[in-house]
């Protein structure tokens, strides 16, 4: 080989070799500028966020104040959807973003923390209560959640009833099966990942999809329909707030024994100011066919109600639910806060 040609072969090395460290720089520099951006991105994200939240805890103040108000201009017997907190979303704009508010009735849904509530009534139930004396009676709420399970369910492999005991073992504190549909510990600790029940009240409807038989899909047909309320005995359903295309959930809580017709018939019949409670039993004609222990579920008020609401900054959007109990002189406390839009 030549000199000519040594020296022109070593001038292609090193020309491939600038290249090469060129390409290299280049590449380093643009995945240290995607780097930057996106931890800037993320920060301004994570501020926007944190922005988010407090504008939210302070949409809740305004809903305590407009709740306040719109009782207080009330002053009526019966909680319905003519009345101002039920009219329109309450829209907020601050620079740079928007919140926007919904309030809803929370006793216009089943409460599942009542499921394992033994009832008093002696036409339903042991009259002292006593769990013990009762464990394998069905209670009045598993026979509402049951009804409107086989309302809403199609084409499922377990039976209402069960899923109903099912999910009242998960909610109440003892360690026996509710029946043979039951499932408490020793069945939960025996799944090839084991995990404990609740053995106490649920704190979001999604636990719900953690029962026995229970999972993604009858947690989607029934979601609409159910809620979480601290307590049990907080059980009753407003009439006045029950809308025609949740007919079903009436349906369930005269325990099937009231043609589904007939309620969507007095829904849609019901008074701008609502119903008061004989005015109801009137106009669906109950009469002695529905059971004393259904009776006391149904009622013309309410105190539970939630904001669903959502604060949007830029591109950065926050989903927060708040719960409200009504207390003396229409004041309202906050019982719990969920994040989320789900």
């Amino acid at each position: 080989m030549s000199r000519v040609e040594k020296i022109t072969r070593q001038k292609g090395t090193v020309l491939i070799t600038v290249l090469l460290v060129v390409a290299f720089v280049v590449i380093l520099v643009v995945e240290v500028n995607k780097t930057v951006n996106y931890q800037s991105q993320l920060n301004r994200n994570l501020i926007h966020r944190d922005q988010a939240y407090s504008y939210l805890i302070g949409m809740e103040e305004l809903a305590k104040i407009y709740l306040k108000k719109s009782f207080d201009l009330e002053k009526a017997e019966t909680v319905h959807l003519g009345q101002s907190w039920a009219q329109d979303d309450i829209t907020f704009p601050f620079d740079g973003g928007v919140m926007n508010a919904r309030i809803t009735d929370m006793q216009s849904c089943f409460n599942l923390n009542s499921l394992p509530l033994i009832d008093k009534d002696p036409n339903q139930g042991n009259k002292d209560g006593n769990p013990a004396a009762t464990q394998n009676k069905v209670t009045v709420g598993e026979e509402i959640f049951t009804v409107l399970l086989e309302k809403l369910l199609e084409n499922t492999d377990v039976q209402a009833s069960a899923l109903s005991a099912e999910a009242r073992d998960w909610i109440d504190s003892d360690q026996t099966p509710s029946g043979p549909d039951g499932a408490e510990d020793l069945y939960y600790q025996g799944l090839d990942i084991p995990y404990l029940p609740a053995n106490g009240s649920m704190a979001h409807t999604s636990e719900l999809r953690s029962v026995k038989s229970f999972g993604n899909k009858i947690y989607a047909s029934i979601k609409d329909y159910i809620c979480v309320l601290p307590k049990g005995e907080d059980n009753s359903l407003n009439v006045n707030t029950i809308s025609e295309e949740r007919a079903a959930l009436l349906f369930a809580a005269l325990g099937g024994k009231i043609a589904e017709n007939k309620i969507k018939e007095a829904i849609a019949q019901r008074p701008e100011a609502g119903y008061k409670m004989q005015e109801f039993w009137d106009a669906v004609g109950a009469g002695k066919t529905v059971k004393k222990g259904f009776k006391q579920r149904i009622d013309v008020t309410s105190n539970y109600f939630q904001m669903d609401a959502k604060a949007e900054i830029n591109r950065t959007k926050v989903y927060m639910k708040t719960l409200f109990v009504k207390e003396d002189d229409n004041q309202f406390k906050v019982v719990s806060r969920y994040f989320g839009k789900d």
